[in-house]
């Protein structure tokens, strides 16, 4: 430590305010926050100090200036620290790793008829913003559901309130606009719109509905029945959107958000990913969770996660568009009486802090620590699902106890009417999305009759023969198999892959984890479980098994198709001299059957277009 070091604190006022510690190049490399600047950069240089925490000490070597901003209040102190640290990016401070923007729905309400907009960046510009999402496709599911419901423009067509004369575009014709462009609504009409449209984004999801129910109750009594059936599929449409959302046992209508946190020393991956910290935030709105994030901190020191978190909710709700009335942290955190504060002002009512001992709120904590951790370890295996990937996936690996991601999800399913243009099928899920360049399908060649389970080895048997064999079109091996069937078809799937036990393939067949979908009840079946899986209806997990099953049968019916289709158009016709497929597709498409052929007469048969008497002659001949 530098001999002019102590003499560093004593210029600084006892006010609140930053502190900057810079090193010799004048960067800063750590920005705190304090009540009293010169007490708080005092506590630097004493030794209890620098012993409490061997990061500080090793910090403290480096510093060779200390600047300083006196704030008003503690509060102030608190938003300029975290702009300050956003800014500069100061190499001892806890941060966000992955700081991105995440997109917002942006409704200009201060337009005389306002639009709505996916937009990476908020302003203090009178408009209202709702998110942050996680996934720019969820935004974009979001914005295409909202215009279903309640019409309201996208264009950027400058409106004034009267006196547009612009014409209406096809999202008027298909009732996704009312076209104030070209007057067709009054400004106040357009702006019920729009607070509709506020409101369900907000989460206050019951004004909307009790709104439209007493809408569709007034158009009922006046008789204005058309109205009134508008009204009623608006209704149906809301609350449908409403209850897909997960519902929460003993729900609370306050907003919440419930944190969570891992860390890589905690999970045993700190060699690969240093001091990293993940932590989980679930959104809670009007007793519903509505969304997920997960964010990503650097230089978490195991004694350090208190600082980390109250570093984190500084951050994050910084620029929160929506602060909750209660917020859920997995531990005490420093700094707390002043963060309430500083939300509190925010929000424009009181904000809660604290640390659930049990109940609800414990129950999410618990949920928000596990997913945590799970993608700390993905991390780790260097395979993190992108935002686009349905975490669902997740869901399912940790349902099944697998201790890989799941990379890639190959199902299968058998077609057939008999014995006759019998057909398999493989379609593939790669990163949670299908990889048709990937799907395979199988002529069945050597089982005779109806047995579903023989055409099921037959599948899986040809597939990873073409592995072991080297071919590249069967090279990539699958970290889940599912099966279209019940037990049956699982365990001849699992029989299939015995004889492939030695193969020097990886990872080996007989170790893939492999699950059956049984139609009727929707059963998922594991191997060596007596009992079936059975999920919820509304469960994502089984919506993500189901589209993959539903694709494999997809799949094995168009080739079935066809091959039928091949088999239907070869007719008694190639029999005949002189007859190809131009003169067979033209007596067809003139006749309609084969049968109304061999009732035509000769006259008939020369009338149409490309037949000769000769030709005509040999069709009454052969028919």
């Amino acid at each position: 430590m530098k001999e002019n070091q102590p003499k560093m604190w004593q210029p600084l006022p006892g006010a609140p305010g930053v502190y900057l510690m810079k090193a010799s190049d004048g960067s800063p490399i750590y920005i705190g926050k304090a009540v009293n600047l010169r007490n708080r950069v005092r506590s630097y240089f004493q030794q209890s100090g620098l012993t409490e925490n061997p990061l500080t000490a090793q910090m403290m070597r480096y510093v060779t200036e200390v600047d300083y901003i006196v704030t008003s209040t503690e509060i102030e102190a608190l938003i300029l620290e975290n702009n300050l640290i956003k800014a500069h990016q100061p190499r001892y401070n806890v941060k966000l790793k992955d700081d991105k923007r995440y997109p917002f729905l942006r409704v200009t309400t201060n337009e005389p008829f306002p639009r709505i907009m996916i937009t990476r960046k908020t302003e203090n510009d009178g408009t209202r913003y709702f998110g942050p999402f996680v996934r720019v496709r969820s935004t974009r599911q979001v914005l295409k559901q909202l215009t279903k419901l309640f019409p309201i423009r996208t264009c950027t067509l400058p409106l004034v309130e009267t006196g547009n004369k612009y014409r209406a575009c096809l999202d008027y014709h298909i009732g996704r606009c009312p076209a104030p462009c070209a007057n067709k609504i009054s400004v106040q009409d357009y702006k019920k719109i729009v607070r509709k449209v506020c409101q369900f984004l907000g989460g206050n999801t019951n004004a909307v509905v009790k709104e439209l129910r007493q809408q569709m109750e007034a158009a009922s009594k006046a008789l204005d029945f058309e109205t009134a059936a508008k009204y009623r599929d608006m209704l149906k449409d809301v609350q449908q959107a409403v209850t897909t959302q997960q519902s929460l046992d003993n729900v609370s209508t306050v907003d919440e958000d419930v944190i969570g946190i891992a860390t890589a020393f905690q999970h045993g991956v700190q060699s690969r990913l240093g001091d990293i910290a993940c932590v989980q935030v679930l959104h809670i709105r009007d007793g519903k969770l509505l969304e997920r994030e997960h964010y990503y901190l650097n230089d978490v020191h195991p004694e350090l996660i208190p600082t980390a978190i109250s570093a984190f909710v500084s951050q994050y709700y910084q620029n929160a568009v929506l602060v909750p009335k209660t917020i859920a942290l997995p531990m005490p955190i420093e700094s707390v009486e002043l963060i309430e504060k500083w939300l509190s002002e925010k929000r424009g009512n009181q904000v809660s802090l604290h640390v659930p001992r049990a109940g609800r709120l414990r129950r999410l904590q618990n949920l928000a620590m596990k997913n945590a951790e799970v993608l700390l370890i993905q991390r780790e295996q260097s395979v993190v699902y992108s935002s686009d990937v349905d975490p669902a996936l997740v869901e399912l690996q940790e349902l099944l106890e697998i201790n890989r991601p799941l990379r890639r999800i190959e199902a299968y399913d058998i077609s057939n009417l008999g014995d006759r243009y019998a057909v398999g099928s493989m379609v593939v899920l790669e990163d949670g999305k299908p990889a048709s360049s990937e799907y395979r399908q199988f002529r069945i060649r050597d089982v005779v009759g109806q047995n579903d389970y023989a055409m099921m080895q037959e599948v899986i048997t040809r597939r990873f023969r073409r592995a072991e064999t080297g071919d590249q079109k069967f090279s990539k091996l699958p970290d889940l198999m599912l099966i279209d069937g019940g037990k049956g078809q699982l365990s001849a799937a699992q029989a299939a892959l015995q004889p492939f036990a030695e193969v020097n393939l990886d990872p080996v067949p007989t170790q893939i984890p492999m699950i059956a979908l049984a139609k009727r009840i929707e059963e998922i079946f594991v191997p060596g479980n007596t009992d079936p899986i059975v999920l919820r209806e509304d469960n994502p997990t089984l919506h993500l098994i189901q589209r993959l099953r539903d694709e494999a049968h997809r799949f094995a019916i168009t080739y079935h198709r066809k091959l039928r289709q091949k088999a239907l158009s070869e007719s008694v016709l190639d029999e005949i001299p002189n007859i190809g497929p131009k003169r067979k597709q033209v007596l067809l498409q003139k006749f309609g059957s084969i049968d109304a052929i061999r009732q035509a007469s000769l006259d008939e048969l020369l009338s149409v277009k490309g037949i000769p008497r000769s030709v005509a002659e040999n069709i009454r001949k052969h028919l």
